[in-house]
Parts: C-alpha cells; structure tokens; sequence
C-alpha cells in the first residue's frame, strides 16, 4: 500500500470511529470513551501531515479500520453509509465557507485551550464542541438528522458527544480529501480500499 492509501484509509477509518460511536451512543445511551477520546484527539491536536500521529497513533484507530473494512465488504449497512455520504457532502459546503471556517478555527483553538486544562473527553470540552458544531456545521443545509432512541438522544451529554463526534468526522473527511480522497475515486476504488483495511488491521493487531 502506498503512502496516499494508507493515510486515505486512517483518514476513513477515523471517520467510521466516529460515526459508529454516534450510533452506539444514539442506540444504547453510551460509546466507548477511548474511542470517543480518539475521536476528538483528532478533532483538537495539530496536523503534521501524519492522520495517525493526529490521533494519538495509528493503533488507535484500529476499530474505525474494522469498522470501514466491515461496511466495505459489507455494504447492507445504510446508516452509516448515509450518514457518511451526508458528512461528504456538508465538508465540501464547509469549505466554500470562508466565515465559518474562520470562525470554525477560532472555536477550535479555544476549545484546545480546555482540553490542556482537563482533557478532551472532559464535560466543558465536549459541550464547546457541541456549540461550536451547531453554529457552523449545523446552520448548512441539510442537517444530519441522527436515528436512534429518543430517551438517550435528549441526554444533554449525549448530545453534545454525538455533536462533537459529528465535528471529528467533518475533520476525519478533510484529513481524507487533503491525502487525495474523493467520492468517485472511493466509489471505483472500493476493492483497493477493501485490501487496504485489510492490511492495516494485520499490522496495528500485532
């Protein structure tokens, strides 16, 4: 696997972390908080060029890498497939933006400035994020409705953890446009991508 597939691969994985824990959460009312921390360690830590140094590592995010593996080779799975195909869609919206990604940028750093006093899964961060996502992403059109059941969904913390985790994506799906990725370019290429979840998951489990 080259260098450009394998950081379009973790850029995705990272993307299918996130929304698999958004369903966890929507579904049971809880996710996994590593995954989750991994998840917004992404959205909050600098860009060296590197998505695996950006989350901690690539073996954090081996269970994105199993999740895309399993909804490449098995593409029943329509939830996320919308909500990711939606995500897609609302990045690029995002970009063309020049406001809100400043202040996008703003929301971020401050939220950063939280995180180095608690830590990024902490109450204060994950309720910025949540602000920050309905005063950017959330004001494009359209929005990303979230299925699951009502009593967890109005959870305050819940929401502002599916909030965030939605944000984590729109950056997991910037991280993979600026490795090379496109729509069409994952659409023809699944098989390779297939073979390229595959490979990652031998080596971050050993």
């Amino acid at each position: 696997m080259d260098a450009k597939t394998r950081e379009q691969t973790l850029a995705l994985a990272a993307l299918f972390q996130a929304l698999a824990e958004i369903r966890r959460i929507a579904r049971h009312g809880q996710g996994n908080p590593e995954d989750i921390e991994t998840c917004i360690n992404g959205l909050l830590n600098p860009f060296d060029g590197s998505v695996g140094d950006a989350y901690g590592g690539e073996v954090h995010l081996l269970p994105g890498v199993q999740r895309l593996r399993t909804q490449l080779s098995d593409p029943q799975d329509n939830e996320l497939t919308r909500y990711a195909v939606l995500l897609i869609h609302l990045e690029r919206k995002l970009m063309r933006r020049r406001a809100l990604l400043s202040q996008l940028g703003e929301g971020l750093e401050q939220a950063r400035r939280q995180a180095e006093h608690f830590h990024p899964g902490h109450e204060n961060v994950l309720g910025r994020l949540a602000d920050l996502y309905s005063d950017t992403v959330s004001t494009l059109r359209p929005q990303v409705m979230i299925q699951g059941e009502r009593q967890w969904l109005e959870d305050t913390r819940n929401v502002n953890q599916v909030r965030s985790l939605l944000l984590a994506a729109i950056r997991a799906i910037t991280f993979w446009r600026n490795a090379g990725g496109s729509r069409w370019r994952l659409i023809l290429g699944r098989n390779r991508m297939l073979q390229s979840t595959e490979q990652l998951s031998r080596e971050l489990l050993h």
